[in-house]
């Protein structure tokens, strides 16, 4: 069991999905969760009403992590309603559209990247000084199995994204070593979230299902317990790697 008794952790985009379900077990295990929510307001006030049930403390905030502004006054909300920041799980994103390449207009490029990738790099940047104050800390990502897989068709601009932050997560796990911060990434495959409820039309989850060896989609909690897991290697070897959560496909 992974114990995480007197931790906190501010998770990104927690009002549904894997961020939902990381910050139900974060609070099993012990830990006090900030909840981001954008505009999922009541989503995210149901996941908060979990964790104090589990009797954690839960922080709501609301912020649009793609403005630097505020991620910077989010972290600054969490740290003075925890006194610290252990573990961030910057979980935010999205695909926004499925559009083939040639077609992508310069706004949607730029939307899908703000919020795949800049949102990362703000919400990171404004947590590092508080865990580097405090001589440790570790941070998760969640990228996409599209980071290798070139992704799902027409989802050029978020396979680009997510596999920056693979690259990402392994140049800052090197900058931060010494500072005892670690930082991974989980890179989910087809997972029965609402982001394919939106992005995904019948025939093609249908197409990925007999893509994937193990013979079923993931769920939250199957990539919620990999964070986890990462959570609780507080003094662990592992930083600088993605895990790829893909029932053996792509």
């Amino acid at each position: 069991m992974t114990d995480l008794k007197g931790r906190t952790v501010l998770i990104t985009g927690a009002s549904t999905g894997i961020g939902a379900a990381t910050a139900v077990l974060m609070a099993q295990a012990g830990a006090d969760v900030g909840i981001n929510y954008c505009r999922s307001k009541a989503a995210a006030e149901k996941v908060a009403r979990q964790v104090r049930r589990l009797g954690r403390r839960a922080a709501l905030l609301e912020c649009d992590v793609c403005d630097p502004d505020q991620a910077a006054a989010m972290v600054r909300a969490f740290v003075r309603q925890f006194g610290r920041l252990d573990i961030l799980f910057a979980n935010a994103g999205g695909l926004v559209k499925r559009c083939p390449i040639a077609k992508v207009p310069d706004r949607l490029w730029h939307q899908v990247i703000a919020l795949n990738l800049d949102s990362v790099f703000y919400t990171v940047r404004a947590a590092l000084p508080h865990m580097m104050k405090a001589r440790r800390g570790n941070i998760i990502i969640n990228s996409s199995v599209a980071a290798r897989s070139g992704g799902g068709g027409g989802a050029v601009p978020y396979a680009t994204a997510k596999g920056a932050l693979v690259t990402f997560v392994k140049g800052l796990s090197k900058e931060v070593a010494a500072d005892g911060i670690r930082v991974n990434a989980v890179a989910p495959g087809v997972t029965l979230t609402p982001f394919h409820e939106k992005y995904t039309e019948p025939a093609r989850m249908r197409q990925f299902a007999r893509e994937i060896p193990v013979g079923k989609f993931g769920t939250p909690e199957d990539i919620a317990s990999a964070v986890l897991w990462l959570a609780g290697e507080t003094d662990g070897f592992i930083t600088g790697e993605t895990i790829y959560l893909a029932g053996g496909g792509a």
